[in-house]
């Protein structure tokens, strides 16, 4: 792999030129594009690079990226790959998601294959794809990926493609890359499980029949000791997510960021009928979270052959502030990674169903 990082709020002109000598080096199959928050993209200008691009195209624009073990709120990261992707882009997210992939994807053999997956994090119905790639591929592949976006929540164009810049989109990458994927979170339940009474999409309305806020309320205040003020709603849940009750697996964590009329949206969604728990955290918990990720990455593999690629939520800075440098040196401790903080980290190991997972630390060791 060859990684480039251009710093800062840079030109257009700066990416363009990464791309034009990714372009000519006939080696280079395909690009991984990372891109901060505050960097500036005009949509008009990338358009028409990445549509005449020959190199497959899928990336991302993120509250924060990660180079060399470092983490960036702008500046723009770009991996060039070895090997082809086979890349599918979706933006009509009312048609049939499954025969969209389907007939994409249905020539390609999954065994020994990795799926990546970039989407605007804004998206209701990314279940649909999770769904149908799974119903398709089942657990055969490794699945990687993130939601893209920015912490203030507006829709904007967020995923690189070789249709351009992509807005309430998602970009799908297969390719012969082997990965070894970690997912752990560090999270730990203080009540025991809710029902998921009403729910529509991501909008949590009642939990064992009452208004879902104030069962959030009673129990965040009852918990911590002290009175919140809800309105500043994103500082207040940052330490108390929910977590959704899964046979024989771990809890996957599902981040409240907003309340509305005593109703709770989450970044992703949250089934009626489903059971969860409310979740805490300490700062040497997560941290050993993130640590039992990269573990369980590398488990059987060896460490010095892979490039490490890191997804972890930006909640988990939110919540850990200047002790974050110990998570990522936890992942990453001879600052080799790229990667990026996101919101809402996809993954499985082909080993368990795909999910998209909050406030969760993702490594991914790359063999190419």
């Amino acid at each position: 792999m060859e990684k480039n990082f251009i710093p800062g709020k840079h030109s257009f002109a700066d990416f363009s030129a990464v791309m034009k000598e990714l372009e000519q080096d006939q080696s280079i199959q395909s690009v991984l594009i990372f891109s901060g928050g505050g960097t500036s993209i005009h949509k008009e200008e990338y358009d028409l690079l990445l549509k005449s691009s020959r190199l497959s195209i899928m990336g991302g624009i993120f509250p924060e990226i990660i180079f060399e073990g470092k983490r960036y709120q702008d500046g723009t990261v770009i991996i060039g790959c070895s090997q082809q992707m086979h890349t599918i882009s979706i933006t009509d997210w009312d048609s049939d998601i499954e025969e969209q992939v389907s007939q994409s994807v249905h020539k390609i053999n999954p065994e020994n294959k990795s799926v990546w997956m970039f989407v605007d994090a804004l998206v209701s119905e990314k279940s649909k794809l999770f769904d149908s790639l799974y119903n398709i591929y089942g657990t055969i592949p490794k699945y990687i990926g993130a939601g893209a976006g920015t912490l203030d929540f507006n829709k904007f164009p967020c995923v690189f493609s070789n249709e351009g810049m992509i807005e309430m989109g998602a970009v799908i990458g297969i390719c012969g890359i082997s990965t070894s994927v970690g997912v752990a979170h560090g999270w730990e339940p203080i009540t025991k499980p809710l029902k998921v009474t009403e729910s529509v999409n991501n909008k949590i309305i009642s939990l064992d029949w009452q208004p879902a806020m104030e069962v959030y309320k009673n129990v965040v205040e009852s918990h911590s000791k002290k009175d919140f003020d809800f309105e500043d709603f994103i500082n207040c849940a940052k330490s108390y997510p929910f977590g959704i009750s899964k046979l024989n697996a771990d809890m996957v964590i599902r981040d409240p960021f907003k309340q509305e009329d005593n109703c709770i949206y989450t970044l992703d969604s949250i089934d009626q009928g489903s059971h969860v728990s409310i979740m805490f955290g300490n700062t040497e918990s997560l941290i050993q979270g993130a640590c039992e990720a990269k573990k369980k990455a590398f488990e059987g593999h060896d460490e010095s052959e892979a490039e490490i690629m890191i997804i972890d939520c930006i909640s988990r800075v939110l919540f850990l502030d200047s002790l974050f440098e110990r998570e990522l040196d936890g992942m990453d401790s001879e600052n080799r990674s790229f990667g990026a903080l996101t919101l809402g980290e996809i993954a499985n190991n082909g080993d368990s169903y795909l999910e998209v997972f909050n406030k969760t630390a993702v490594v991914c060791a790359i063999y190419e």
